[in-house]
């Protein structure tokens, strides 16, 4: 198989995401660059759907395979490929904002499992690369795997939705309790059909009830529930890889967990991305007053490749 061809598949398996015992790890990676180091605010104050264009044309510039190929090719990473991973354009929330996010599911365990060293290594090249203040890391079901444990809860749609649909959910959360929505412990991504929150800087019982309410006024499946029909929660081993850029403005917290081999190959991956970005910030700036509709979000889905 080619190594280009390793993440090109983006139907998800995420039944997984419902059945813990199944052993995944759970990511993502925003697209859009950090404000500390390019003003990316006018890509961010846009539409979710207009910004979720500028995720897609990016993966389909060939981003996150031409990070697989650096990693693969000087041997950094040998248990990561298409068999086991699984990526794809979902929702992110944080602190009360939504954004596009590349979301992955891995199979950790297994015959065919890929190692918790080699996911951490993609996540910190793709913060890099696409100059992330920070990733997100979810060993589903083992709390002593990465960095803390962390209790997280998951409600599941019928079938995947938009993700304006996850972003409206991430809302409802908030009407219900602020405290789950607006604060930097809040946040939730989108796997697929299911959404996924760490539980915020509150009680147990807190987050349960907040979580539980809106599952019930969205209609989708709040878990987990014991055999008593009883709300709880899930854990496992979670991690917020990152890089401080005002203190660290070229990535060195980064680069200081990637091999030295890998760095000047994925430096001109980061200068790709933000020429990209910079192509889309000119695309917002001379736009026209009456085009953030589906004629915007067509042009930013043909931004040119780098």
């Amino acid at each position: 198989m080619k190594i280009a061809t390793i993440l090109a598949a983006t139907l998800l398996w995420f039944a997984a995401l419902t059945s813990p015992a199944l052993a995944t790890t759970y990511g993502s990676v925003e697209p859009i660059a950090n404000v500390d180091v390019i003003d990316t605010t006018p890509l961010r104050n846009l539409r979710l759907d207009v910004k979720a264009a500028f995720a897609e044309r990016l993966l389909e510039c060939g981003i996150v395979n031409q990070v697989i190929t650096v990693l693969v090719s000087t041997g950094s990473i040998k248990t990561i490929n298409g068999l086991n991973t699984h990526l794809d354009v979902g929702a992110g929330g944080f602190a009360g904002e939504s954004n596009p996010s590349y979301v992955f599911t891995i199979l950790d365990e297994g015959p065919n499992a890929a190692s918790h060293a080699d996911i951490s290594l993609l996540t910190d090249s793709l913060g890099f690369v696409l100059s992330q203040g920070s990733a997100f890391l979810l060993d589903a079901n083992n709390a002593g795997s990465f960095d803390f444990p962390a209790n997280y809860v998951v409600l599941n749609f019928e079938t995947p939705p938009p993700l304006r649909k996850s972003a409206a959910l991430f809302e409802t959360v908030g009407r219900i309790d602020p405290a789950l929505f607006e604060t930097d412990t809040s946040g939730y991504t989108q796997f697929g059909r299911a959404y996924l929150s760490l539980q915020s800087d509150v009680t147990n019982d807190r987050f349960i009830a907040g979580y539980v309410q809106a599952a019930a006024e969205f209609d989708v499946e709040y878990t987990p529930i014991d055999s008593m029909g009883t709300p709880g929660l899930f854990e496992g081993g979670a991690a917020f890889p990152g890089n401080d850029w005002v203190l660290s403005p070229n990535g060195e917290e980064y680069l200081g967990r990637i091999p030295a081999v890998n760095h000047r190959s994925l430096r001109k991956l980061r200068l790709d991305h933000l020429r990209f970005t910079r192509d889309a910030l000119r695309l917002i700036d001379r736009r026209d007053e009456g085009s953030s509709g589906q004629g915007f979000r067509r042009q930013m889905a043909q931004l040119r490749c780098h």
